[in-house]
């Protein structure tokens, strides 16, 4: 049930049987869209096209492939080998975390993310974002500095620490080798940053 919930945006509702008067009402207001309505939105897709330097490693969320798309690196983050998403469920606060690789020739680049979903009303709405980045190569500290966001960073580290901790579980217990994480940060420093991520994105 795990993987339907994280890959749908799903919602998880306790009850005993499809009768129980909490499962019928829970159900009901899914699909409200009068000041009770929880703002959800259904059957999403998101599609992002990028200039031909840029390459998608993949995303982190409530989403699963639709194996579309030839425009992905080698080195899979993630759901990957796509340029495609499909969102099962989505609102407000639904948050996709998308690794690209980027070619170190190019200085600047553009994408577009493509997101459609139907609201409760039935209606299909779509959004277009179009984003023109210049991309610096860290010598000048200057430029980095100017256009670099801690939390954002803080968080998608997190969410990727998150991910290859849940992934490789099995093998970093089976080899004891846990040196890596413990280099990369304190206990200290994970706790902080997985609790911003919680918050910020939850």
């Amino acid at each position: 049930m795990k993987v339907a919930v994280e890959r749908t945006g799903g919602v998880v509702v306790l009850a005993e049987s499809f009768g129980h008067p909490v499962f019928k009402h829970s159900f009901k207001r899914i699909f409200e869209d009068d000041e009770q309505s929880l703002g959800l939105a259904f059957n999403g897709t998101l599609d992002i096209n990028c200039s031909k330097d840029i390459k998608i490693q993949g995303i982190i969320g409530p989403c699963t492939s639709l194996d579309k798309g030839s425009l992905c690196a080698d080195s899979v983050v993630g759901q990957g080998n796509t340029t495609s998403w499909k969102m099962c469920g989505l609102d407000r606060t639904t948050c996709l975390t998308v690794f690209f690789d980027i070619s170190p020739s190019e200085r600047s680049n553009q994408m577009s993310l493509a997101c459609s979903y139907q609201n409760p009303k039935g209606q299909m709405r779509l959004r277009v974002t179009t984003i023109t980045r210049r991309w610096v190569d860290g010598s000048n500290t200057e430029e980095l500095v100017e256009g670099f966001d801690q939390e954002t960073a803080a968080v998608v580290l997190a969410r990727y620490v998150s991910l290859k901790m849940e992934m490789e579980v099995s093998t970093i217990l089976h080899t004891h080798d846990q040196m890596f994480w413990k280099s990369l940060f304190t206990v200290d420093k994970c706790i902080v940053l997985l609790y911003l991520s919680y918050s910020v994105i939850f």
